[in-house]
């Protein structure tokens, strides 16, 4: 499993979350032709790059957030966490149940680049 940052919530296991999509510009439907919009619709570039993504924390806070994922690595490029609106590191997830290692044992402490 992959361990999602929610923004508000904090660390949350895949299984408590929804992938709603990646983060697309919605173009406008009054000046599309019907394939731009079945373009719009249904196709979706697949890349192992970083990508926008928008999530649904529906075990816990119930919000909408978007977070930027790398799809080859399933890093998070500066997530935002608890308290916060912008992250400052990238947070690198394990597989729960991967041998010798306990989930979150790798998760990158946040750091907001100020004094505490």
């Amino acid at each position: 499993m992959l361990l999602v940052p929610c923004p508000h919530c904090g660390p949350r296991n895949q299984s408590d979350l929804r992938l709603v999509g990646a983060t697309v510009p919605r173009p406008d439907p009054n000046a599309t032709t019907p394939e731009e919009w079945g373009d719009y619709l249904y196709l979706r570039d697949n890349p192992a790059d970083w990508i926008e993504e928008t999530w649904y924390c529906r075990a816990g806070c119930r919000r909408y957030f978007t977070l930027t994922r790398h799809q080859g690595t399933n890093e998070f490029r500066n997530p935002p966490m608890p308290g916060d609106k912008v992250g400052t590191a990238t947070y690198t997830t394990i597989s729960v149940g991967s041998s010798g290692s306990q989930p979150g044992a790798n998760i990158e402490p946040h750091t907001t680049g100020g004094a505490s």
